[in-house]
């Protein structure tokens, strides 16, 4: 529950409201409509996948790989797709672009594959880039963001190509900015006709963060 402080004028009651907030609604309905065709996307490409999962060759060795994912401090954020290419069964090398934090994220992680048949483990070491506005900042700038994830999963692939991918990791910020989650300050004691500034945060000063994702998908 919110609460909004009041002043009185000329006896009548006024509610305060910072006039920030508006950029901060336009931001996160922004959001949500890249979130929701996101999801939209992801739920198409699992739904391909399952459907088309049935045994009509063996495709348990195949190169190219097309997945949804979904997660937090993932490489590709909280919804995003993988494109993985597999040249050899021991090394993949995964290409992704989400929605997360930072932004709009884009990735590539070089990937080691241990065991065969169905049932893998795998470790990844690759750098990301968020790319966002900073809308609760004055003035509105671009925020970029670099990031090193570090995972370890589980896979696995049916002979019809469906793939399932677990994996639990880390992640660090090198370099760059990333849009302020809150705004600072307190937007109610503000005067009227200003607005409540967040500057950017540097990514380099965070801690190791833990990161963890889990996707669906098809080897072709």
């Amino acid at each position: 529950m919110a609460f909004v402080r009041r002043r009185k004028l000329g006896g009548r009651e006024s509610a305060r409201v910072p006039s920030s907030k508006g950029g901060i609604i336009l931001a996160v309905g922004w959001s949500m409509r890249i979130g929701t065709a996101l999801v939209v996307g992801v739920l198409m490409l699992v739904y391909s996948a399952f459907a088309r999962a049935e045994d009509d060759g063996d495709r348990s060795l195949s190169q190219v790989r097309l997945m949804g994912n979904s997660g937090f401090g993932s490489p590709v954020g909280i919804l995003g797709g993988t494109f993985t290419y597999s040249p050899r069964p021991q090394f993949q090398i995964e290409l992704g672009s989400g929605l997360g934090f930072s932004g709009f994220q884009f990735s590539i992680m070089p990937k080691v594959a241990l065991g065969s048949g169905r049932e893998r483990f795998v470790l990844g070491v690759g750098p990301s880039v968020g790319i966002a506005p900073n809308s609760t900042g004055s003035p509105a700038t671009t925020c970029v963001s670099y990031w090193l994830n570090a995972e370890a999963g589980y896979e696995f692939r049916s002979v019809g190509g469906f793939s399932f991918l677990i994996a639990l990791g880390v992640v660090k910020g090198i370099a760059g900015k990333m849009p302020a989650i809150l705004p600072s300050g307190d937007p109610f004691e503000q005067e009227p006709g200003t607005s409540t500034t967040a500057p950017p945060d540097a990514v380099s000063g965070y801690p190791i963060l833990p990161e963890a994702r889990i996707a669906f998908g098809r080897w072709f």
